[in-house]
């Protein structure tokens, strides 16, 4: 053979040999591969119908009803089986196992489960699953370990073991209760100083009583009298000290001032000592303490000799508190004593808004003329820029508002854009009919679907609410996107947990998902994340796509985002407190985007986001015996507990929805104080309307958050209202067909 021929003869032979290229990604084609509404709604659903469904529905089934024991027997049969999506089954077998043990413990049970989950050992460390499942397995684990060695079951030794191995992924108290174990088991081998060891390791970690009381007993056991704790030394009594002492004896005798100049003086002479980092906050108790109204300004005038930034921090305190009088004097005195200082706009912050919502507007134009100037250009200029401009409108002084409103609107802050733009237009509409048209239009087409933009767009067609106009009727809709690595598993996944009814994994698994940037694609992304019960994360994208491209602002894609789901459990709370169905639903949207599961920041629960206090004392009212957290994320429990709320709301606030809604979210107590503070805030919740003037406070409010939380509830009962219709009449007061039986 040549060489030319050995040459061709390898090359041929390493071309034949080499491996076919891999395709690392994969196409996904969401009508084909999402072409059947795939997804069983196991809320309401009945048992028969349950029976007939695939076993993995029927686990799910049996977990949301809370047929404990046959979840857990069928949990076996579908772990075995499930391959991928054993980390999720893993999560609720240990659910029901914990369930049924609370009811009847069996220590063999309870063995077999954690033992074939911890077989799998890889479910702890890879998949969305991960950390809740090692959470859950680790606390049934330590309940089930605890409970063995208290039967002197030296078989469990190694299981603790193989926790420490592990300690890395155990918070403290875990690590203790392991260390605990491991002192007992020492203890019952009278192996003292081993015991001592593991029970003194297990005490620097957490303490308990328990390991109070066996550090002491071995402490007697081996003739060691525990050390008394040394005597705490005594600080040097200094000039400090002196007034501290002073101030105890006083408050003892109830001399209130006296212990409250005293207070004040210790920590302007001392501000760094030990007796001022004590006392700092005792002045606000002291003042909080007090009941008669002389006593009380007489307080006030002694806290303000302290200096400008602990006056600061006590207004802040107070304001946050709603004490708005207190705490703009308070204010003024920390601005008056340093008013080049930084926390200069904090505090005319803090006293500018505490005017306005006691009505004194003149005082509070004043200062938000200061805030304007020193902190110009600042979110705090802003907003007073914008809270000048309403009271200007109060006073009908509409030329002014809409001069500061137009300076506001030139900064292009978003914050303020839409809220601005709105009340510059209600401004121009008494002086200048072609000047507010134009702005009115202009804020219809960049806020559509606003409540203020639907307000004005009804108005501007005699009350009559329609859709807009679009020019684009017959969009080509991108449906294609590329899966890679772990992205098509998590695919795969979603699609089988969707069709399964397992919504809350379904939903986890998004998270893996490419991010889409295409608003065709996301528009019809959520209509079959819709069908499948994603709602949340369908609402959130439908809202993106439209913000993103103006030609998807039409019915087809916005009523993906406005879903009619668990209609039977709205229509019976309806029924009941007469309650329009829509005003329940809408109020859901807003506070969970119908996620069963959400939990807010401030521990709120379930669909319509109850906090637990409140949770409990509905329940109780309703007469229901309730789990928390658990039966917050069950819609018919969280439903009608919620919708309960709702009319506790509209009875305590005159059947008035918005001043109802605001109630609901910022709390009846803080939203009665604000009102009360201003008659003519009182006079609109009790003479209701929808004029602009009736509801110039729903901008006004403190909190920005409820703000706009009233204003988005509105809207959404707009366009559930509009929804399925070429046209909507809007009544004369906007909300007044939400109350069916009580409103008039």
């Amino acid at each position: 053979m040549t060489g030319l021929s050995f040459l061709m003869s390898v090359l041929l032979t390493s071309a034949s040999a080499a491996p076919a290229p891999v395709n690392v990604s994969r196409k996904v084609d969401l009508n084909r591969d999402l072409k059947a509404p795939g997804f069983v709604n196991l809320y309401e659903m009945d048992a028969k119908s349950v029976a007939k469904l695939p076993v993995l529905a029927q686990l799910k089934a049996h977990e949301i009803n809370g047929r404990w024991n046959e979840c857990l027997n069928l949990s076996s049969r579908v772990f075995a089986v499930q391959k991928e999506l054993k980390g999720w089954v893993g999560q609720t077998w240990l659910h029901c196992l914990d369930k049924t043990q609370q009811k009847k413990t069996s220590a063999g049970q309870e063995d077999r489960v954690l033992t074939a989950i911890a077989r799998q050992w890889h479910l702890f460390e890879v998949g969305p699953w991960s950390q809740d499942l090692w959470n859950m397995w680790v606390t049934q684990e330590l309940s089930y370990l605890n409970a063995e060695a208290g039967k002197k079951n030296r078989k469990v030794l190694s299981r603790v073991e193989r926790l420490l191995d592990n300690s890395g992924k155990l918070n403290r108290d875990q690590r203790s209760q392991c260390y605990q174990i491991l002192g007992d088991f020492s203890l019952n081998d009278n192996d003292y100083p081993q015991a001592q060891f593991f029970y003194e390791e297990a005490q620097s970690l957490k303490d308990s009583k328990y390991l109070t009381e066996k550090l002491e007993f071995l402490a007697k056991t081996r003739n060691q009298a525990v050390a008394a704790a040394p005597a705490a030394q005594i600080e040097a009594i200094g000039e400090d000290g002196k007034l501290e002492e002073r101030i105890r004896v006083s408050l003892k005798q109830n001399d209130l001032i006296p212990a409250l100049k005293d207070t004040v003086t210790l920590l302007n002479q001392y501000p760094g000592g030990r007796a001022a980092r004590r006392l700092k906050d005792k002045p606000l108790e002291i003042f909080n303490s007090i009941n008669d109204n002389a006593i009380a300004a007489k307080a006030l005038e002694e806290m303000g000799e302290a200096d400008a930034s602990r006056l600061l921090e006590w207004a802040q305190n107070l304001h946050r508190r709603g004490e708005w009088e207190s705490g703009m004097k308070l204010a003024e005195k920390s601005y008056e004593k340093n008013p080049q200082s930084p926390t200069a706009t904090s505090a005319l912050w803090v006293s500018s808004r505490s005017a306005h919502f006691l009505g004194l507007y003149d005082k509070a134009l004043d200062l938000y003329s200061k805030q304007i100037v020193i902190s110009n250009g600042t979110d705090e200029s802003s907003e007073a820029l914008f809270r000048s401009s309403l009271i200007y409108y109060r006073k009908q002084d509409f030329t002014t508002a809409a001069a500061l409103l137009e300076r506001l609107v030139q900064q292009g802050k978003d914050r303020y854009d839409l809220n601005a733009q709105y009340w510059l237009v209600r401004s121009l509409q008494t002086f200048s009919k072609d000047r507010a048209d134009k702005a009115a239009q202009a804020l219809m087409d960049k806020y559509p679907f606003s409540y203020y933009g639907m307000r004005l767009r009804a108005e501007s067609q005699g009350g009559k609410l329609t859709w807009p106009d679009v020019t684009a009727k017959d969009l080509k809709l991108n449906s294609s996107l590329w899966l890679v690595g772990s992205q098509k598993k998590s695919w795969d996944r979603f699609v089988a947990l969707s069709a399964a009814g397992w919504v809350g994994e379904a939903q986890t698994e998004l998270s893996d998902l490419p991010p889409m940037k295409d608003p065709t694609l996301q528009v019809l992304f959520a209509e079959k994340l819709a069908q499948r019960g994603q709602y949340f994360s369908a609402i959130r994208m439908v809202n993106d796509a439209m913000e993103n491209d103006p030609r998807l602002r039409q019915q087809q894609f916005l009523k993906t985002g406005y879903p009619e789901i668990f209609t039977n459990f709205y229509q019976k709370e309806s029924d009941r407190y007469g309650i329009d169905a829509i005003l329940l639903r809408s109020l859901t949207r807003q506070e969970s985007g119908f996620n069963m599961k959400a939990v807010s920041t401030s521990n709120a629960l379930g669909l319509m986001q109850m906090i637990p206090p409140t949770a409990q004392d509905t329940a109780k009212r309703l007469g229901m015996k309730i789990e928390i957290p658990e039966d917050m994320f069950r819609p018919e429990i969280n439903i009608p507990m919620g919708s309960f709320y709702v009319s506790q709301m509209l009875d305590q606030f005159s059947q008035n929805v918005p001043f109802a809604l605001a109630a609901y979210n910022a709390g009846p107590y803080r939203l009665k104080k604000w009102v009360n503070a201003r008659p003519e805030v009182s006079s609109a919740m009790t003479e209701p309307g929808s004029s602009p003037e009736a509801e110039v406070w729903v901008d006004e409010l403190p909190w920005n958050e409820t703000s706009f939380y009233v204003k988005a509830i509105l809207r959404n009962t707009l366009l559930y209202r509009m929804v399925g219709k070429e046209s909507y009449v809007v009544p004369p007061i906007l909300w007044q067909d939400l109350l069916t039986k009580k409103a008039k």
